[in-house]
């Protein structure tokens, strides 16, 4: 079987008529060679009765059903693993896509020689100046891109592997991979996602989620990514990022185990890891006085 253009990973956590619309957009609008990957993290509203339809339907081309909520990065590292590809794509179960050219418009970053690592849309309004242009549409070159709608090649991802584990169900995982892009030597370039992409909000869904990205639970994330920083540039880790989390499928549903090699990986790891939070502590309380 030929190798499809681009892996379009969609990572699930209930959001059912979000992820009906985000999928559906997808299928809509999406002309080039493709294999469509869901990863669903223990949804309980309807949203694995919808994905077990479409895939019968031969809609979906793979589907992970989770037993318990994995995560963003292990999920997207999932489906990424589902089907290899020339191009791999993270998409968000709230992203709608509107045109048909949404995918050749970052394809076409990755040229040969261009040095790029990563390409996504962005999505959040702010006051950044266009640094590169492409037509009519806006171009930023970042430090990182954000997750929500995030492209990268398959020669990238030989370079550098996963998205990090290290980090909780909602974490930095897209930072990460964007700080080892540039360590690398690549660019990460955002594209203005207006007329392009839509990002929809559910506010019910939102507060539900708190918990999980309360403020303790940022500062711990911006703790590991800190240290995960410090120890790339270092090179007590290595740019190209293992698994940390292994899929066992079931029957009916799947289940993940931790990876022999990230335990060896970890011993090590974890004797620098106090005394880098710890110098890092007034970059990161810096950073959530900003941030929350």
């Amino acid at each position: 079987m030929q190798r499809p253009l681009v892996n379009i990973t969609v990572v699930t956590h209930n959001r059912l008529a979000l992820t009906r619309r985000t999928i559906e957009s997808v299928l809509r609008h999406t002309r080039e060679p493709h294999s469509l990957c869901v990863v669903d993290n223990a949804s309980d509203d309807g949203t694995r009765a919808y994905l077990r339809e479409l895939l019968a339907q031969g809609r979906i081309q793979h589907l992970t059903l989770f037993e318990k909520n994995m995560g963003v990065a292990c999920a997207c590292n999932t489906g990424w693993a589902a089907a290899d590809a020339e191009f791999f794509l993270k998409l968000d179960n709230d992203m709608e896509v509107l045109h048909n050219g949404w995918l050749t418009n970052l394809t076409q970053f990755f040229k040969p020689g261009a040095n790029v690592g990563a390409v996504a849309y962005k999505v959040i309004a702010d006051n950044a100046v266009p640094s590169l242009y492409v037509g009519p549409t806006a171009v930023f070159e970042v430090e990182f891109c954000g997750g929500a709608c995030l492209l990268t090649s398959r020669a990238v991802r030989a370079q550098l592997g996963n998205f990090c584990e290290d980090y909780g169900v909602y974490g930095e995982e897209d930072s990460d991979f964007g700080v080892r892009v540039g360590m690398s030597g690549r660019m990460n370039i955002a594209v203005d996602g207006a007329g392009h992409v839509l990002h929809n909000a559910d506010q019910s869904y939102d507060s539900r989620m708190l918990p999980l990205k309360s403020r303790l639970a940022r500062k711990r994330n911006i703790e590991q990514f800190q240290a995960n920083v410090h120890a790339y540039d270092t090179g007590l880790r290595p740019l190209r990022v293992g698994r940390r989390f292994l899929p066992v499928h079931g029957a009916h549903l799947t289940s993940c185990a931790l990876c022999e090699s990230y335990k060896l990986e970890a011993l090590v790891w974890n004797r620098f890891r106090k005394v880098i939070c710890f110098a890092t502590q007034d970059i990161v309380s810096d950073h959530l006085s900003q941030c929350l």
